[in-house]
């Protein structure tokens, strides 16, 4: 049997936590042992045997931080427990580690502090002794950068010239450096901004970060934690945490990091996105010689005859996320045609986006595997609106969202926790965020929308699921059959046999249950 790495508990949490399901499930049951009748006695239903996982419990390495500093520890007291789903109110747990500034000796404390696997926090203020952060522009960097030395970066106080940053990663050499600025203390900040030395866990800089509370005290008993941006990593920013939180650090997630989504913090939980459905038939550009569709991205490693393969698979998955923008673009007009409430629309424009930065990616990838550009040429697209009406567009959602777009997002994931490289897993792991949250909101829309339904279009919406799975059980059949290249794997490619091996997981503990649970709901 092959092992999959990726936890789903904290997937299904995700999931139901958007769909405000999280009662609909008894205190200490699992979800998969639950009534998972579909809508209706006709649906589909769970599997009722063993519902042990086959996960393999494991952790993603993480890439951990370039800047030093030593730490202390401190006891502290225990953290109480949740029976709720969410987090309680985050006391850490064992000690607490004292986060040293960066560049500077002897080691100084950041007043940041960190929980045994909690959020990094600040309760107190520290003054930054290496407000300007040494230069990392190398010699050989691009004259039409920013800058070149500390020199060039005058336009505010503790200038400093770093080389850019990309994902996480450092460009090749030969690319350009940009300035960035220091700070002593919150008072070189502007308004709504504090002071952040560097430091190991902070960042790589000296700088001011957003921040929307200064210290704990400003936060009512919770922790004034420290954020970072999954969408731009490197970016970070303060906010309290809240009582409905479902992480209270990156311990709780089996895809870090935990960080503040909008509302609470939460696990940045989210392989092809939707796919582009014109007469039942998915329809991808065909991939042509050219440039502007590559994002910038580090260049992975990999040796013939590997990366003739990674290649080829990247610039399939490439067309596919290429194609997830034209579904999405239709997914808009659709919702406006049905009277959508205005968050779901704005969910779908913000999934088209994604779906255009996770086709640059995949681009880069194949790209640089191959060693020469490559894109996708014209989409068809004649014709392809489709039906209007409320029952085919939840029908479309439940097929490509709630069934195709959970599953996808579940391999994104196992890719990320496979990919060795930290050049190739970073942007996997962003891609996976994306996903699950473009998963979240198909199953969001196929809530309100049987929530408006009649009878007989519920039952129509049953047939459809039931249809949907029993697509995926033979999908997973046919690819069990398949012969693997687990010698990919770490190049995050997710081969036949692995992919079967999380759509049958997928199916079992994600869809049932979250279909049984908008059952018991309804």
């Amino acid at each position: 049997m092959t092992l999959i790495r990726t936890s789903l508990d904290p997937v299904r949490t995700s999931l139901f936590v958007a769909l405000g399901l999280l009662a609909a499930c008894a205190p200490g049951k699992n979800e998969t042992e639950t009534d998972a009748t579909s809508l209706s006695e006709t649906g589909a239903t769970t599997d009722t045997g063993n519902t042990s996982s086959v996960t393999e419990a494991t952790t993603d390495p993480g890439t951990g931080s370039e800047s030093g500093g030593q730490t202390t520890s401190t006891p502290t007291t225990e953290s109480p427990t949740s029976t709720t789903g969410v987090m309680p109110s985050p006391v850490c747990e064992g000690t607490v580690t004292e986060i040293a500034q960066a560049f500077v000796d002897p080691p100084t404390p950041s007043g940041f502090v960190k929980c045994d696997d909690g959020v990094i926090h600040r309760p107190e203020p520290r003054e930054c002794l290496s407000p300007s952060t040494p230069s990392t522009c190398p010699a050989d960097a691009s004259p039409d950068g920013e800058c070149l030395t500390d020199a060039d970066c005058t336009g505010k106080p503790f200038g400093s010239c770093q080389l850019n940053q990309v994902f996480g990663g450092i460009l090749a050499p030969g690319d350009s450096c940009s300035c960035v600025f220091g700070c002593q203390t919150d008072s070189d900040c502007d308004t709504g901004e504090v002071c952040r030395c560097a430091g190991d866990g902070l960042g790589l800089h000296t700088e001011c970060i957003p921040a929307t509370c200064i210290t704990d005290a400003d936060c009512d008993g919770e922790l004034c934690g420290f954020s970072p941006d999954i969408c731009e990593p490197g970016v970070f920013s303060s906010h309290c945490t809240t009582p409905a939180d479902s992480c209270a650090g990156d311990g709780d997630c089996d895809s870090p990091p935990c960080s503040f989504d909008g509302s609470a913090w939460a696990c940045a939980n989210a392989a092809c996105g939707r796919p582009f459905l014109v007469d039942d038939e998915a329809v991808t550009a065909p991939a042509c010689a050219r440039d502007d569709w590559r994002g910038l991205v580090l260049a992975p490693v990999a040796l013939p005859p590997t990366r003739a393969r990674l290649a080829a698979y990247w610039q399939q998955i490439g067309l596919c996320e290429h194609a997830s923008v034209a579904s999405f673009a239709r997914f808009i007009l659709q919702l406006l045609a049905v009277g959508a409430p205005a968050d779901l629309v704005e969910g779908a424009q913000r999934a088209l986006a994604d779906e255009i930065e996770h086709a640059r990616l995949c681009f880069a990838l194949a790209s640089l595997y191959q060693g020469a550009g490559v894109g996708p040429g014209p989409l068809m697209a004649a014709d392809a609106l489709g039906e209007l009406d409320l029952d085919a567009v939840v029908a479309a959602v439940i097929r490509e969202a709630c069934v195709g777009e959970t599953l996808s997002a579940l391999e994104a994931r196992e890719a990320a926790l496979r990919a060795e490289d930290p050049a190739l897993r970073r942007p996997l792991e962003r891609i996976a965020a994306d996903e699950q949250r473009h998963a979240e909101l198909g199953w969001r829309f196929v809530q309100w929308a049987l929530a408006r339904a009649s009878a007989d279009q519920r039952a129509r919406a049953e047939a459809v699921f039931a249809a949907a799975i029993a697509d995926a059980e033979a999908t997973i059949a046919t690819l069990a059959a398949q012969p693997g290249e687990p010698e990919l794997h770490a190049h995050g490619v997710i081969d036949a046999p692995l992919r079967a091996a999380l759509w049958r997981e997928g199916l079992r503990e994600l869809v049932r249950p979250t279909l049984a649970a908008l059952h018991h709901a309804a």
